[in-house]
């Protein structure tokens, strides 16, 4: 007997509304970007693209305030090319 599958719910929320993953798919890999982390955009460096149930993912590394090298997979809308969309 096998368990019923349970319900799956999706978060659009990760692609915003005329968000064109273009910008970042044609990046050779790694490439220099900007990251938009907590309310500024940094710079750092796009080293993977995933897509997943919730859309496009991009794992980007940035060097934190206190000097320490990050990892960290954001929605593919959070991240640009250095002359994107980062106002």
């Amino acid at each position: 007997m096998t368990a019923p599958a349970l319900p799956m719910t999706v978060d659009r929320r990760l692609e915003a509304p005329g968000f064109d993953p273009r910008a970042i798919l044609g990046l050779g890999l790694p490439a220099h970007v900007l990251a938009y982390l907590g309310d500024h955009w940094s710079p750092a460096w796009l080293i993977g693209r995933l897509h997943c149930a919730d859309g496009w993912v991009a794992l980007v590394q940035y060097v934190d305030a206190s000097g320490r090298e990050q990892t960290l997979r954001l929605p593919a809308d959070r991240v640009s090319p250095p002359t994107g969309r980062h106002r």
